[in-house]
């Protein structure tokens, strides 16, 4: 895991399939990236179906970083749910505590930039510990 990525993030904004969502359906969501590689997201359970809210739907996964990458990739896999173990590939950008990462659900070719077409999920964290 790259070290300025550890510790928690609050989402403060997300598009999912071109659409930019009400902070009403995100707002709670907080990610914790660990030095084990693996995420963790509290209130995962606690989604909107019809949006997709928390788009891995489980509560904890691995994480692959490839910061060599342009832009750098990071993947998750999450471990329940139903992308139990479909990997959501992803690219992201960190600007000190901003982070911007934009995913494909399963199936779908890894995104090539910061907006969320059909079949991805773009979400801007701010870091909160």
């Amino acid at each position: 895991m790259l070290n300025e990525l550890l510790g928690s993030w609050k989402v403060i904004g997300c598009q999912l399939n071109t659409r930019w969502l009400p902070d009403s359906i995100f707002r709670e969501f907080r990610y914790s990236f660990t030095a084990d590689d693996r995420f963790l997201l509290d209130w995962s359970e606690l989604t909107y179906p019809q949006f997709v809210g928390g788009f891995p739907k489980s509560k904890s996964g691995k994480v692959i970083i490839n910061a060599g990458a342009n832009p750098p990739q990071i993947d998750f896999l999450p471990d329940e749910g139903p992308f139990s173990g479909k990997a959501l590939l992803g690219i992201f950008e960190l600007d000190h505590d901003v982070l911007k990462a934009n995913f494909a659900f399963p199936g779908n070719p890894r995104p090539a930039e910061f907006t969320a077409t059909n079949g991805q999920v773009y979400e801007i964290w701010q870091r909160v510990g």
